[in-house]
């Protein structure tokens, strides 16, 4: 199936995947960071990005992205579809990745995933994102009431573009490895190392323990045999150390 993809630019066109949404239950999960998403939210999320609508040869809305300014030239995205194409998730975000790379100066579209939302994950993965790691905490799932572990993931210009050049190579079109069958693997986070306690040293333990390097060291006979400044050198210039031996 051909898709074709352009900017919305009327509120009706912004405002059509919200109620979109709305009607097939999809707001929970698109939106997840808020309890009851309102059109007003949408439009203040949405506002602050580049609103991407994928159509199908009538021209019906079949997905949409959300590529909002990030750091430096990378953008953050989202993207929903629609439960009667959900399938074909991959191939409609792929040829949004590819819109926004050709038509913009992006130099990488980054994600941040909550790890409850195995949707995300799925759709990540089978598009090629590379796992950067995982943040404790980064993302308020209000499913749960609370924060959630996020995980970021990244691709970059160079990276697609070395996918589009194997593809072309092999003779056949952009694939996605992983297809929405598959479920990336999560990092799991790293635990703080438990802080050392210094153990309270008592002053008699202090001096017993100076008191057994002396012996072992005039046992040795290298008291003083090791000179490490200008003025010890000149005070023994006729000794000769062990290393000097």
């Amino acid at each position: 199936m051909n898709f074709s993809y352009r900017p919305a630019v009327t509120d009706a066109e912004r405002d059509e995947p919200f109620h979109r949404m709305r009607r097939e239950g999809l707001l929970g999960c698109a939106m997840y960071a808020f309890a009851e998403p309102t059109l007003d939210d949408w439009r203040r999320v949405t506002a602050r990005g580049l609103l991407l609508r994928c159509e199908d040869a009538s021209g019906r809305l079949a997905a949409c992205g959300l590529f909002t300014p990030w750091r430096g030239t990378v953008l953050e995205f989202d993207f929903t579809t629609f439960r009667e194409s959900a399938a074909l998730a991959p191939t409609m975000a792929a040829g949004g990745f590819a819109w926004i790379f050709r038509e913009t100066a992006c130099s990488g579209i980054a994600g941040i995933c909550p790890v409850p939302n195995r949707h995300a994950w799925r759709l990540a993965g089978a598009c090629g994102f590379r796992v950067l790691g995982r943040l404790p905490g980064a993302c308020f799932y209000a499913r749960k009431g609370r924060f959630v572990d996020g995980v970021l993931v990244i691709l970059s210009r160079a990276e697609w573009t070395a996918r589009a050049r194997h593809a072309h190579n092999q003779g056949g079109t952009m694939g996605f490895g992983g297809g929405m069958s598959s479920k990336p693997s999560v990092p799991e986070v790293t635990p703080a190392p438990k802080q050392e306690v210094a153990k309270p040293v008592t002053e008699a333990a202090t001096a017993a323990r100076q008191n057994q390097r002396d012996k072992a060291a005039k046992a040795a006979g290298i008291g003083g045999a090791i000179t490490t400044s200008p003025l010890a050198r000149a005070r023994s210039e006729e000794r000769k150390t062990l290393l000097g031996q």
